[in-house]
């Protein structure tokens, strides 16, 4: 193990003599995660969550149902609405006339999440408890994959729906329990208007205040800070992945001209197993990769972006994911005969897998059979490890998956290339 760690060590120490390998290192994955960090939503902190409402009914049952999206999201920005207020930025002017063509436009642009369109006669239809429905458009951000503001419209709903559902059976059961003899309960049509709506006003209350909670403890040794992830998210494994390819399938090239050169021969007349030999290659390589991960990840560090709660799990998905790049580093380099090929098809594979497999946007936003073929790259296995992490709070017991299938992929690469390598 001691020659193999020396080996590792000299390896290393001629990769970081040449300033071009610490270029494309630190510089270029630095300022490619922090590029495209900002191109899909920003840094750390908390903000606000920028959605459209046209109110072309524009009245209380209206009303109600605006304030209903606020009450599900603090962080919800509702444009026009907002417009004025203090730290609100709608991007509108505060005199533009708004239309659903602006609304529209809004949306193509991404100047606005989405837009939701309350229509004119909804208080006549919600009065008389008749189905309504909204006119909803969006594009889900590619910092996540996932529609926000239609997960907070969704739980508005919820509420509303409860409500309604709970008025529409207390007036059947009204209807359907006669006194003396007469068909319903009710002395006349207004008195069973009334009281269906008065079993709404009680329901909506009651869930308002939500009747069974959910109660977070946290432990009083344990400080949590609250941040989001924002396209760091996403950025930031990304390109943690895509250069980890780029500067551990450079090995390939390296390995060649070590042959070239002799320098592995020298080797082999050492007294040396070709065992410490290939372990100690394996082990630099690996070391850089982990190094790369490390550099990316205190990009985001620096910004704040939010990487879970279990660090365990984050560096396991790393190891699993730099060992299978290591893996194919020696599988291919069995292959190739000269250095030309290698820095070719390192280029290839790279900047193909990388976008397959999810680096530079979230697989979840393509169709299901683009999802399927992304997974034949090792980028969306780790990927789909780090998004549980990052954006799910998850644990070690979710990525058990992701990690498994790349240690299985890194045990066959690494019997082919084993079974391959020329030390002469």
């Amino acid at each position: 193990m001691r020659h193999a760690l020396t080996i590792a060590r000299n390896d290393l120490r001629v990769f970081f003599a040449d300033w071009g390998n610490l270029f494309g290192l630190i510089a270029i994955p630095v300022f490619m995660t922090i590029l495209l960090g900002t191109t899909l939503g920003g840094g750390g902190g908390q903000s606000r969550i920028r959605a459209d409402v046209l109110d072309q009914d524009n009245t209380s049952a209206s009303a109600a149902l605006i304030q209903a999206l606020r009450d599900a999201n603090s962080q919800l920005t509702l444009c026009p609405l907002d417009v004025g207020q203090k730290e609100v930025d709608c991007r509108l002017e505060a005199n533009t006339p708004y239309t659903l063509e602006l609304g529209q436009e809004r949306v193509s642009n991404k100047d606005t999440r989405a837009l939701i369109v309350i229509p004119k006669g909804y208080s006549d239809e919600f009065g008389a408890f008749q189905p309504v429905k909204l006119t909803y458009y969006s594009i889900a951000t590619l910092a996540t994959g996932e529609d926000v503001v239609q997960s907070v419209l969704t739980a508005a709903l919820q509420r509303v729906n409860g409500a309604v559902i709970a008025a529409q059976v207390g007036l059947a059961a009204g209807d359907s329990f006669g006194q003396g003899g007469n068909p319903t309960i009710f002395k006349d049509e207004a008195d069973r208007t009334a009281f269906t709506h008065s079993v709404y006003d009680t329901a909506d209350k009651l869930l308002k205040a939500e009747p069974i909670k959910l109660i977070s403890v946290q432990s009083k040794t344990t400080t949590t800070t609250t941040t989001n992830t924002g396209g760091f998210g996403q950025s930031v494994p990304g390109m943690g992945s895509m250069f980890v390819m780029f500067t551990v399938l450079g090995g390939i090239s390296l390995l060649l001209k070590e042959r070239k050169q002799w320098t592995l021969q020298r080797l082999v007349t050492m007294p040396l197993t070709r065992g410490q030999i290939l372990g100690g290659k394996i082990i630099a390589y690996f070391t850089l990769g982990m190094i790369q991960y490390v550099i990316v990840f205190g990009v985001g560090f620096i910004t704040g972006t939010n990487f879970g709660s279990s660090p365990l799990a984050l560096l396991l998905v790393m190891m699993a994911f730099v060992l299978c790049i290591t893996a194919l580093t020696f599988a291919l380099a069995t292959r190739l005969k000269s250095e030309d090929q290698a820095q070719g098809l390192t280029l290839l594979i790279s900047m193909t897998l990388a976008p397959l497999g999810g680096a530079w946007w979230p697989l979840s936003i393509t169709p299901p059979l683009m999802q399927t073929v992304g997974h034949l790259s090792p980028v969306a296995w780790a990927m789909d490890g780090f998004r549980s992490i990052i954006f799910f709070n998850g644990g070690l017991a979710d990525v058990l998956v992701p990690v498994g299938v790349l240690l299985a992929a890194a045990s066959v690469l690494f019997a082919i290339g084993v079974m391959g390598f020329q030390y002469e």
